[in-house]
Order: C-alpha cells, then structure tokens, then sequence
C-alpha cells in the first residue's frame, strides 16, 4: 500500500506531500491543476522514463519519493527481489526515490541504497498499478491477463502444480542434456583415457619405488668402493693382528682381573662381553656384504631403465608416483561410467519423458479450467461493462493450447530444449501452463474484436480494468491475492456521467474494500464513494505557478462536491445535493451489495 509520495520541483509542483489512506482515495480539482502529474510521479517510481522536461523552470532538479507499507509474505518476496540486486531490505516498508537533474542524468535510490532501473522495474507490480491515459503498466502484458482469467478461475492451486511439473521436466531435461555432454566428452577422450590407463597398467608404479631404485643404483654405481670399504672394515674388526675384537677381547680379560680386585666394576665385563658380541655380528655381516650385491651391469642397467620410465610418467602427468596410482583408479573409474553409459542415459529419457507426461497432464487440466471459466469471465464482463456505459462492447479470451501453436505456422518458432524435438508443443510449455490468453475487445457494434491496446481509449480501458478487477479479484469467484498493489485509475470517468458515473462510483468503492485504490475524477457521482478526498488546486504568485494537495474534511467535501456538480459552491440547493450525495453514498452501496447477492441466488 502507497502511504506516502512527495514531489519537489515536477513540472507546477514545487514541493507536495501527500499521507494516503487504506480503501478509496479520490483526487479531484480544477483542470490543469496538476492532478495527471501526481500520476506521472508514481510512474516514475514505477520506472518510466525520467525527461529533464519534467523538472520544474529554473530549478536543478526533480525529486519524487514514496513510502510503501506490505503484508509479511509480500515483503518477503520483494526482499528476496532485489537480494539479487544487492539491495537489503530491513524496515518493514519500502523507500523509494527518484532524482532528475537538468544535466540529462538520473539517480534512484530504494532504502536509501542506490539501485538500478532493472531493480525497480522488477518489483514494480507489487507496488502501483496503473491505469489511464497510455495504459503503458498493466493488462498489455500477457501475463496480466492470464492471471486475471486464473483468479477468476480460482485454479490458482493447479497453477502452482503446473509451475512444480515445468520445474521437474526443465531439471530433468538440463540433466539429461549435462548426461549427454558428459558422454560426448568421454566418448572424446575414450581413446585417451583408454591408451593412459593401459600404459599405467604396463608401467605399474609403486609408491616409493623411485626412492629405492634410486639408492639401489648409488649402491651399484659405487660397488667397486662399497666392497673395498667393507672388506677393510672386516679387516679391522676381525683380521689384522691387532684387530679391534681381539683387543677389546685383551680389555676384557684385565677388566675381569680388575673385578676379582674390586666388585664393583663386575657390570663393565658384562658390558665389554656384549660389545665384543655385537662387534662380532658386525664383522661377520661386512664379510658376507660383497654376496648381497648384485654387481652386474645388467642389473644397473635395468634399474636406471626403470627409473627412466618412472620418470617419463611423473613429468607427464605432473604428478608423483602416490599421485599416478589415485590416477589409474580415477581412469578405470571413468572407463566403468562410459562402458554403463547406454543403460544410463536410458534413465535419463525415462525421467524426462514421465517429467514431460506429468506436466502435460496438468497443464491440460489447466487449460480445460481456463476455458470453462473463460466463458463465463466473457459474459460476466460484458454484463458489467453495460452498466458503466460499454453496453456495446464485445469482450472475447482466446485461449491457445501449445499444440494449436505449434502446429499454426503463424506461431511456429525454432527454439533448443535438449531432447524435446519430439515434442514440438514444448517450445510452448511454460511454469504458467501451455496456453496463450489473450484479450480481445470491440467497442463499437460491427467491429471485429482486436487487442486491447488497439482499440479502447484511456477511460474506457480504465473502466474495463475496473470491471476485471471487480469480477476477477472481488467479486467472491477467485481468491484475492495477497500481493495485490496499489490501483490507480485517472480517466475513468471519461465520457460518462450521472447513473453511469455512480455505477463506477460504486464499483470502485467495493473494490476499494479489498486493496488501496487512488481515483483521479471530475465526477461528484464517483467522488461521493470515497473514504478519503484529496483535492488539488494552483495558485499564480509572483508570476509563478503553484500546486498544493489538501485532505477534505466531511464539511469541504460538500464544497468540492458542490463545484463537480456544476454549481457554485455556496449556492444552497447545490451544496445540499452535495450534501444528499455524501449521505446517501453508503446506503447506495449497502443496496448494491444486497442486490448483488440476490442475483447470485
């Protein structure tokens, strides 16, 4: 709901604030007092266009600023909207504010945080919409118009299981697309992984296998060297005369004499026994050492062979020989997944194909909905627009399956969707359903039916956006929605007056109970159903034009009411049918709803 707009230095504005209220608020005044502008303000926080022309003579700048107040669940949605534009909502209203400057530059901030058009215009149709002269912000999408038709419908629940069953059948055609990249790529590189693993498999690495090679072939690069330092370490411990073990044999004998004298060095002897022991061991393994080597070059040959061939691979694949092993598993793995490929990519299409009957299913059922309720929405539309001076008017919802148009060839289209070649209505298929809805409308009698933006003028396109928000949305048949924005209707009362204007009137009253609308009119038969009545007025002073905004009280609403009329505002029989007016509004809408509640029964 708009709480809150001010306009500083837009065209005759210079400096306005307005506290808009819940229900109807009517906006009225004399013409050319700037009533259109406060419509073009909420455009622009809306997103349109900001044009220098629209910033007030002699001043740098235009600002337009409003202050939007939501329900819980819809501020959520628009927090999660502009999370994707880096925009953080905290407070429980929305800020926004748009800055034109006369050096052809613009500047727009939400919650005090500089954004993007993109994020504005994104989060739009929760705020304000609008409709009148251009009509440029509303029923024209085709969007719009199917979620009229679907509220009318009530199938909002069999929408939500539609939108679920395009999501699965998309996730499971982009899996089955990522299956089949994945296979073309092995498919590719088959011959590669296959030649790779064979020559690891040939090959056959060990971990730390390069580190023993490489010590075995220092040992026999220097055998020569190795025997002769183990023959004289033999020599010395066992052979020469004075041998280390002999002698130490010699130490022994005095330290045992020694013992006999003094006890206490008993323990040494026994240390002396166990070294002459594992001396023993020593000269016995050097005298046996030159028979564990293998001292043939053949050997040294095939072990820097060896290391050649380790080698080749560790600095082909840039990985150690720990590493190279993890590889021939992850190469036989991928081998596993291409030779299963077959089998799975049949699961593949089987989840595609049950994803794709599934949604087909339900979006027929949507569309049988629709078109049932398409009829009636046709009737019940015509029915009222009679009653706000559009008797004549026809009013017709085409609504087109995906298999009608993909099989029209006005409506064919070549889109990519994986395996969907099959299916050629799937071009179509959307999370909304495979229909295409679209309104259709002839004004005058003989007048084929046309799109809407090529045939009704501002106030009847307001009038018939009134009567679609009346039958569709409040009228009891569909479920209101949650995050329903504010409505503004300027040029409803175009062309029409006394009983047709207080069926409008009406309209919009009863309307008004659901949501915030704001209503800019001429007429006093619509002004006397609002709960709140802003009127705007000008003055001229120092040769400069001047706009300002004021809330009615009950006694100066007779006043303004009295001028719609026509008459002076202190003419008594003009201001005591003013006065009837604004009495007689809530019996007038009391009746109407009593009547409209008979003639359901």
């Amino acid at each position: 709901m708009l709480k809150f707009l001010s306009i500083n230095n837009l065209a005759v504005i210079e400096n306005l604030q307005i506290d808009f209220k819940e229900n109807l608020n009517v906006i009225s005044g004399e013409t050319g007092a700037g009533k259109s502008i406060l419509v073009d303000a909420l455009a622009l926080l809306l997103g349109a266009r900001a044009a220098t022309d629209l910033i007030r003579t002699g001043a740098q700048r235009a600002l337009v600023e409003g202050a939007f107040e939501f329900d819980n669940d819809v501020l959520e949605k628009i927090r999660s909207l502009l999370e994707r534009f880096g925009v953080e909502v905290e407070e429980g209203k929305i800020f926004i504010r748009r800055e034109i400057h006369v050096a052809n530059r613009s500047r727009l901030f939400i919650n005090d945080q500089i954004a993007n058009l993109a994020a504005l215009r994104t989060i739009a149709p929760y705020l304000v919409e609008i409709h009148g002269q251009g009509e440029q912000y509303a029923l024209g999408a085709v969007g719009e118009q199917m979620r009229f038709l679907d509220d009318f419908a009530g199938c909002q629940d069999l929408r939500r299981q539609v939108a679920q069953a395009y999501a699965n059948w998309k996730a499971a055609g982009e899996s089955l697309e990522e299956f089949r990249r994945k296979v073309s790529e092995h498919a590719r590189a088959g011959e590669v992984v296959a030649y790779q693993l064979r020559e690891l498999e040939t090959i056959a690495p060990l971990p730390g296998e390069d580190e023993e090679l490489t010590a075995e072939k220092v040992l026999l690069a220097n055998a020569e060297k190795a025997y002769e330092l183990s023959h004289n370490a033999y020599a010395e411990l066992y052979e020469t005369d004075k041998n280390v073990i002999e002698r130490l044999s010699l130490v022994k004998r005095r330290v045992q004499d020694l013992a006999a004298i003094d006890p206490r060095v008993a323990p040494d002897v026994e240390a002396l026994e166990a070294a002459i022991l594992t001396l023993t061991d020593v000269a016995e393994s050097f005298r046996g050492y030159n028979e564990r080597i293998d001292f043939s070059p053949v050997r040294l040959d095939k072990i820097e062979e060896r290391l050649a061939e380790l080698e080749r691979l560790k600095r082909k694949h840039n990985l150690d020989l720990v590493e190279l092993v993890e590889l021939k598993g992850d190469l036989q793995q991928r081998l596993n997944e291409m030779s299963d490929a077959t089998e799975r990519m049949e699961a593949h299409r089987a989840a595609l194909a049950d994803a794709s009957q599934n949604y087909r299913e339900l979006s027929r059922r949507l569309t049988k909905e629709r078109r049932t309720a398409a009829s009636l929405l046709e009737q019940r539309v015509e029915t009222e627009l009679a009653e706000v001076a559009m008797g004549r008017t026809r009013f017709v919802i085409g609504v087109t399956t995906a298999e009608e148009r993909a099989g029209d060839e006005k409506f064919v289209e070549k889109r990519e969707l994986g395996d969907e070649e099959r299916i050629p209505e799937a071009s179509y298929w959307t999370a909304n359903g495979a229909d295409s809805i679209e309104f259709l409308i002839s004004v005058n009698e003989g007048e084929s039916v046309r799109a809407l933006s090529r045939v009704a003028s501002g106030g009847e396109f307001s009038r018939l956006m009134l009567t679609l928000h009346t039958v569709c949305r409040a009228s009891g048949t569909g479920d209101v929605r949650d995050e329903e924005p504010t409505l503004v209707f300027d040029e409803i009362d175009a062309g029409v007056s006394g009983r047709v204007a207080e069926a409008v009137g009406q309209r919009l009253r009863a309307l008004a109970a659901q949501r915030q609308i704001l209503c800019v009119t001429h007429q006093a038969q619509i002004a006397r159903f609002a709960k709140h009545h802003f009127v705007v007025s000008k003055n001229v002073k120092d040769g400069r034009t001047f706009a300002a905004i004021q809330e009615l009280s009950d006694e100066e609403r007779i006043g303004e009411l009295a001028r719609l009329i026509g008459g002076a505002e202190d003419v008594t029989t003009t201001r005591e049918t003013a006065r009837w007016l604004l009495e007689s509004a809530e019996k007038v809408v009391v009746r109407d709803k009593r009547n409209k509640k008979a003639r359901r029964k």
